[in-house]
């Protein structure tokens, strides 16, 4: 009985794993804005708050960021056959789905190391993979 019950709650709890992680994935990010002779805040715009920071003696400074990039927003209307496919098996199409989710569609981790010059402006820019591959 213990049993039964659990499944009724898992079957009921299950569906829509996938539909939020679909909707709440993350955009893609323009790295290609991102080069040398960029500002600061034009950087920090496109990829977010530094994770670290050094500042050289020449006051050059140089910064790393982290970001994830997704996919773009239309990618979004995964959901609709996500919610169909819910409704036809019943849930039972999130055993598959939610995990495509979390593996495949979340995209992929990006890093970034910017120096800027003493005007603040980009004087070199490394984009690559978070496995150190490039971009």
């Amino acid at each position: 009985m213990r049993l039964i019950i659990a499944l009724l709650l898992m079957a009921f709890a299950a569906p829509g794993c996938s539909i939020y992680k679909a909707a709440t994935a993350p955009p893609s990010v323009a790295v290609d804005i991102v080069k040398v002779g960029s500002t600061r805040p034009q950087v920090m715009s496109v990829l977010g708050t530094p994770k670290t920071t050094d500042v050289a003696k020449s006051n050059e400074r140089t910064e790393v960021y982290e970001f994830i990039d997704g996919n773009n927003g239309a990618s979004k209307l995964r959901i609709v056959p996500y919610i169909a496919a819910d409704l036809f098996t019943i849930g039972l199409a999130e055993l598959v789905l939610w995990p495509l989710e979390l593996t495949a569609l979340q995209g992929s981790e990006g890093r970034a190391v910017v120096t800027y010059d003493q005007e603040d402006r980009a004087r070199t820019v490394l984009i690559t993979k978070r496995d150190g591959t490039p971009w």
